[in-house]
């Protein structure tokens, strides 16, 4: 049985330039329940990472990095962490990557019967689960690349 949480109270920051530079390269921040949860380069990462879980912003972003904006997100959604193989791939869904425990995984998004979406991923501490060159994994973010750029082959 996987440990499944449920995210919501989605929030995003659009930070200022003076904000940007005390972080890691980051424009764009999320919290959940006023805790934070994730963070994003470039709107095109951020807005990839909200179509894939089915959210949406209640209002667009700035147009230009560095405008300062708080945006609500609408949806909600649920992670579920895996200790079995056998569970995890037989979950139906789209394949992509997840960073998780500093490393980039594989995910799988499936639509659950309430209609949130679920992104599974194995535990970090499954001895085999796959992982990815950050560098790679990164880039592929950044630019919003849609999940069967993560997999071709799929």
């Amino acid at each position: 049985m996987a440990f499944t949480q449920t995210y919501d109270r989605l929030h995003v920051a659009c930070l200022t330039k003076d904000q940007h530079r005390q972080t890691c390269g980051y424009w764009y921040t999320v919290t959940s329940n006023s805790t934070p949860h994730t963070a994003f380069r470039t709107p095109a990462a951020l807005l990839r990472w909200l179509e894939d879980r089915g959210l949406s912003l209640a209002s667009p972003l700035p147009e230009d990095c560095g405008v300062h904006a708080s945006i609500s997100i609408d949806g909600a959604y649920r992670t579920a962490s895996h200790m079995s193989y056998d569970e995890f791939y037989r979950t139906g869904g789209f394949h992509t990557r997840l960073m998780d425990n500093a490393r980039y995984t594989r995910a799988i998004i499936s639509e659950d019967a309430d209609g949130l979406r679920t992104v599974h991923h194995l535990n970090c501490n499954c001895r085999e689960r796959p992982a990815y060159g950050h560098e790679e994994s990164r880039q592929l973010e950044d630019m919003g690349a849609p999940p069967f750029a993560f997999y071709p082959e799929a």
